[in-house]
């Protein structure tokens, strides 16, 4: 069935195939069968139509049925004749016209993986900083524990001071527009957009009021600002002044359940220590798969980058809706998001090809028990149930890409366990 088989470059294939005129003939009377017991034509019971009545009624829908079955067998077939592993789905560039006792000849086009020659991927050089948690770290956590519990009371008697909160009223106005009015607050001497704001409202009491003039850039977050000084008119509702908690016992047990000041401390330091610990992993594993990209370089299929390309897009979509945002509103340049995400795509299947080459030549894999393992993790993450999700992934494929993804990573660890530490 294979007529031809041309490479177009290492990683994109042409075929040219021909399906013989038998085979359409035997596929034509299995769907004639199948649309026979289905069909419904007035003077014939079900599943009792002639199957030369039911060629002709359905003659259309019949051939469509029959190439839709027999293009994707007989491209299987003649490309696995040369033995290659195509990616994504292939494109058809000519398919002959459907003539009843004839063969059809297609040509299709498509991807595989490229043959990755491995560079050495042992004895990487990577950075191992040294990991160090001083008391200033612990103390300026535990500030942010007190800053997450203080109390807020409102203050009367005196005039907004630095570490103040300021409940606000604005109204800004510019030549030519409409004022716009603005509720909200600010922190008294924190860095702000508008540092005018702090040194005129300082000292003011509620009910008291300043003004301040500032000239915009073609950047203004308004568009009607842009280019022009808008005049802005503040008025202090409230001051509200931070309490924060002693640092003491009862505090240690009621942000963390501890029992004294130095188990908190002991804690937060172990905490502090772990993430930075995970931040260095992640930084190692980012280092050595730069090093594998730059140390390979080889054709990367299109449709694998498209695919992750798609992935990216709707994590980024997922993201925007996390954030409140309106998908439909927001008016984004959705070809302009994919050219910006396409670069990182590229490298993401260009690192898991290096890895998934390095796992076949370790003969790293993953087992049906470590597959099942991750699923089941993820699931329960997820709130849903095991067999259900497993089932899914059995149908759409994801369970062999999870097993392949698991080899992956299994790659990348003998490639940090042989990596050569550089101290800086």
């Amino acid at each position: 069935m294979l007529l031809n088989y041309t490479d177009i470059s290492p990683v994109k294939k042409s075929v040219e195939v021909e399906i013989p005129a038998d085979l359409i003939e035997t596929e034509t009377k299995r769907v004639t069968t199948e649309f026979g017991r289905q069909a419904k034509i007035p003077g014939f019971r079900p599943g009792k139509v002639p199957p030369t009545i039911v060629r002709n009624r359905f003659a259309k829908e019949i051939q469509e049925e029959v190439m839709s079955r027999l293009l994707p067998r007989t491209f299987h077939d003649a490309v696995s004749e040369r033995g290659v592993e195509p990616v994504g789905d292939p494109h058809l560039e000519h398919v002959d016209t459907y003539v009843e006792g004839a063969p059809v000849k297609y040509r299709a086009e498509f991807e595989i993986k490229p043959q990755i020659e491995l560079g050495e991927y042992r004895g990487l050089e990577v950075a191992d900083p040294k990991i160090e948690v001083a008391d200033s770290d612990v103390d300026a956590m535990i500030d942010r524990l007190r800053d997450q519990a203080s109390a807020y009371r409102p203050e009367t008697e005196r005039g907004l001071e630095d570490g103040d909160f300021a409940v606000i009223d604005m109204v800004s106005s510019v030549e030519g527009g409409e004022p716009k009015s603005d509720a909200g607050h600010f922190r008294l001497g924190e860095e702000s957009p508008l540092p005018e704001m702090h040194e005129v409202m300082r000292g003011k009491k509620p009910g008291e009021s300043g003004s301040f003039d500032k000239a915009y850039g073609e950047d203004a977050q308004h568009e009607e600002w842009r280019g022009k000084t808008v005049h802005h008119e503040v008025t202090i509702k409230e001051i509200r002044v931070q309490e924060k908690p002693e640092v003491n016992e009862e505090f240690a047990k009621s942000v963390g359940g501890w029992d004294s000041v130095e188990q908190m401390r002991e804690a937060i330091g172990a905490d502090i220590r772990r993430h930075r610990e995970m931040e260095t992993m992640r930084m190692k594993r980012n280092q050595l798969g730069e090093h594998l990209l730059a140390a390979h370089e080889f054709e990367v299929p299109q449709s694998l980058v498209e695919e992750e390309l798609g992935k990216s897009l709707n994590n980024y979509a997922r993201y925007l809706v996390s954030q409140g945002i309106e998908i439909e509103k927001a008016n984004l340049d959705w070809q302009k998001v994919g050219d910006d995400f396409r670069p990182e795509a590229t490298k993401r299947v260009k690192r898991a090809l290096i890895l998934e080459a390095i796992a076949k030549k370790e003969g790293l894999t993953a087992s049906d028990v470590e597959v099942d393992a991750e699923i089941r993790r993820a699931a329960s993450e997820g709130g849903r149930e095991f067999a259900d999700v497993k089932h899914r992934m059995k149908h759409d494929g994801g369970y062999e890409s999870l097993r392949a993804s698991l080899a992956q990573e299994k790659a990348l660890e003998l490639v940090l366990r042989e990596a050569k530490p550089r101290s800086e």
